[in-house]
């Protein structure tokens, strides 16, 4: 007898899953995986950065705030990530590979770019005034920062956004204004003069008690030097009409907070900008032995693009930092 066929009630069901082409769990993360940018983590390309433009761990480590060891973990985290070398050590000088000079080009300008979007991002907000400032780091730390509650207090609703990567970049839009060392030469920008720049000879208060007494006591000392001001003790030295014949020797430093650090330790004399020690002179961690105070080539100025003039929160800050340096507001 035959075997009764079943009915059909419909149309079969298919057994295929919703989405055709999910056709596991794991192949769909996968390919959400290959949607995401392949891009190391902000920590690695502003350490890659720092070092490229400086071609210096020490100077990185100091303006990012981190151990040169940091620095040094996170270039080899970018090289690992990419598969490729960024440094090499030619003569014992830190150098950039192809590679590193490849990558230095393009992401400097991806920098800028994303941290002016950013800053563009904040300054939307309607509660308060962004003023974007381009500024040296000693200048910054030694100088500016422990004057600004004063500024806070007479402008609460401007913020300021400081900015120490150098050199300083206009074009982008990505700073307002800079507190910058030099000339009065700044092509396509405006500069009002701030305030000059004098030298002075410091030391741990032990070594000017017993050690260095006058000028005729520097032979007997370390002269520890500043790698970024190499000829600032042959100036000081011309200028107090003393002998120049050993500037080059003594400890050497690549940034202003280590030989500050290291005249405060007594490891030697240093010839420093003295508006950057004040501090440290008046509560008695430096001091000064003797003179002569000698004038720096450069003074300081607040550079902007000529369009800013007229932004209110640069207009503010102008006449506050006029005010702070005693130059003339007109």
């Amino acid at each position: 007898m035959p075997v009764p066929q079943p009915r059909h009630a419909g149309p079969k069901v298919s057994e295929t899953p919703a989405c055709p082409q999910a056709t596991s769990h794991h192949e769909f993360i996968s390919r959400i995986n290959d949607m995401r940018r392949k891009i190391p983590s902000p920590v690695m390309l502003q350490a890659f950065e720092l070092s490229a433009r400086t071609l210096s761990f020490t100077q990185a480590a100091d303006s990012l705030n981190l151990t040169q060891s940091a620095i040094s973990h996170q270039i080899q985290a970018l090289e690992d990530f990419l598969g490729v070398r960024l440094f090499e050590r030619v003569r014992k000088r830190l150098q950039l590979t192809s590679a590193g000079e490849i990558l230095l080009l393009r992401l400097t300008p991806a920098l800028d770019a994303l941290e002016s979007a950013i800053i563009e991002t904040v300054s939307t907000e309607p509660a308060s005034s962004v003023l974007r400032l381009g500024v040296v780091p000693a200048v910054a730390t030694q100088w500016l920062i422990p004057r600004l509650p004063d500024f806070q207090r007479e402008h609460p609703r401007i913020a300021l956004t400081l900015v120490t990567r150098l050199p300083f970049n206009f074009q982008n839009n990505s700073l307002d204004a800079a507190i910058n060392l030099g000339n009065t030469r700044w092509p396509g920008a405006r500069s009002d003069w701030l305030m000059d720049e004098h030298m002075i000879v410091v030391c741990a208060p032990e070594m000017a008690a017993t050690a260095l007494r006058t000028p005729a006591d520097l032979p007997r000392v370390p002269m520890l030097q500043m790698t970024f001001r190499p000829h600032a003790w042959h100036d000081w030295l011309a200028a107090a009409g003393l002998s120049v014949d050993r500037t080059t020797t003594g400890m050497k430093f690549e940034s202003f907070s280590l030989v500050l650090r290291a005249a405060m330790a007594g490891l030697g004399a240093a010839v420093v900008p003295r508006l950057l020690v004040e501090k440290e002179l008046e509560d008695g961690r430096l001091a000064s032995p003797f003179g002569p105070v000698a004038r720096s080539p450069t003074s300081y100025y607040l550079v902007y693009p000529p369009a800013n003039v007229t932004l209110p929160a640069l207009q503010a800050f102008r006449g506050w930092l006029m005010r702070q340096t005693g130059a003339s507001e007109d």
